[in-house]
């Protein structure tokens, strides 16, 4: 096997997220890999590549939106609250859907204009 050879590593493991401190227990079915806490959506900077649990950043990795594919699969959209990196993470089985629609609502919720120039131009809301 080539010294650069990457392993890929499975995460059915419990652990407590580090960001609202629950603990997570392993997914009972749908997927064999755990990346994010399904009651607040956060997850943890490990991976260089998906798997490979070789980043050394290991801050929180807060969820910023939801990305959803032309097969209308979603995914959350992870960015690193120490480097900035971005990640996507398909949705698990068990995900808080209160907290994926509050997600995916957001930017609705923080409009960078007031909603009321909508109505004023002429638009029906």
């Amino acid at each position: 096997m080539s010294r650069h050879t990457v392993s890929y590593h499975e995460t059915c493991e419990t652990f407590i997220c580090i960001t609202c401190g629950r603990t997570v227990a392993p997914p009972l079915n749908g997927t064999h890999n755990r990346n994010h806490c399904p009651y607040c959506l956060s997850s943890r900077h490990v991976d260089l590549r998906p798997g490979d649990r070789r980043s050394g950043c290991k801050a929180a990795m807060e969820a910023i939106g939801v990305y959803v594919q032309a097969n209308g699969e979603w995914s959350i959209i992870h960015r690193c609250t120490r480097c900035g990196i971005l990640k996507l993470n398909r949705i698990g089985p068990d995900d808080s859907e209160h907290a994926l629609i509050a997600l995916a609502a957001r930017p609705l919720t923080r409009l960078p204009f007031p909603l009321e120039i909508l109505t004023a131009e002429g638009g029906n809301l």
